[in-house]
């Protein structure tokens, strides 16, 4: 079905060293091994680990799995903006290889420290800004993005209810993405295709919540991208009927809206990239469940 390879090709980066999973590295590398092994590897994007562990995660990888044979793993580094000459000699020191350096993310603080922090970064690999949701914040960044150039990220959720942002800032943070032009990718939350009451943590009794659907902002993205308006943007994103989604094999359809899979392909690869979890089982499960895949 081509609508579903242009819509969920290499979607997932794989977080599984961060909360709530929070996996040691041996584990981590060897979920992602298995899962590049597995039928849904067209789905998985990169590895994500934080510069301050590149090291450790040199030697599982050498001991656990890979060499110059193996497919390349894309590896996504977490950058510490108030630490970065110690991530930057990491990442110098890190042998690229079987494993190479694909894209860094850092989270910023203020423009002066965004500008510095872009500055350093070694040119080539991708750039991702965590911007503050906040529309005004936020307007006063994209414009720095667009020139850098670098693309933004957006938290969609964590471990209590107050880290999800209403569906409002949501929207608004892609429609002002897709205005300036500036890429986006998503992080945390974003277990489940559509948005529905999930436990936010693994553990038993933890907190619960309404947690945004990555069909749901993925879709809205490339509503945004084409033009639509904010309210079309929230409606989109607040939709709790799995039916209403409507996969077929050259078009996407919600309510009466609907667009091809040349138009969502666009929209992935200029706009729309990619969102990390932690868990990569679970959002294909739901996939499997819900019969896109």
């Amino acid at each position: 079905m081509r609508m579903t390879e242009a819509l969920l090709s290499q979607l997932i980066d794989y977080a599984g060293l961060f909360p709530p999973a929070s996996l040691e590295m041996e584990p981590a590398v060897r979920n992602y091994q298995q899962y590049l092994a597995g039928p849904f590897s067209w789905i998985l994007g990169s590895f994500i680990v934080p510069a301050s562990r590149l090291s450790e995660f040199s030697q599982v990888f050498q001991a656990v799995c890979c060499d110059e044979q193996e497919n390349p793993w894309t590896l996504s580094m977490v950058c510490a903006a108030d630490d970065l000459p110690v991530d930057l000699q990491a990442i110098k020191d890190f042998p690229q290889g079987a494993a190479f350096l694909s894209t860094f993310e850092f989270k910023a603080t203020d423009l002066r420290s965004t500008r510095s922090v872009l500055a350093a970064l070694p040119r080539g690999p991708v750039r991702y800004v965590e911007l503050p949701p906040d529309r005004e914040p936020l307007r006063k960044f994209l414009p720095l993005l667009a020139s850098a150039p670098a693309r933004a990220k957006l938290r969609t959720g964590g471990l209590t209810p107050s880290a999800i942002p209403p569906s409002q800032t949501v929207a608004r943070f892609l429609n002002d993405c897709a205005l300036e032009r500036v890429p986006f990718k998503a992080t945390a939350g974003l277990h489940h295709p559509v948005r529905s009451e999930h436990a936010l943590t693994y553990q038993m009794g933890g907190p619960e919540a309404k947690m945004h659907g990555f069909l749901n902002v993925f879709l809205a993205a490339a509503l945004a991208w084409y033009g639509a308006t904010e309210d079309i943007l929230l409606a989109t994103l607040n939709e709790e009927d799995p039916e209403a989604f409507r996969l077929e094999d050259d078009s996407i359809a919600w309510r009466e809206h609907r667009m091809s899979s040349n138009q969502i392909e666009r929209v992935r690869k200029e706009f729309a990239i990619s969102f990390g979890s932690c868990s990569f089982t679970e959002p294909i499960d739901d996939l499997k469940n819900l019969e896109w895949i």
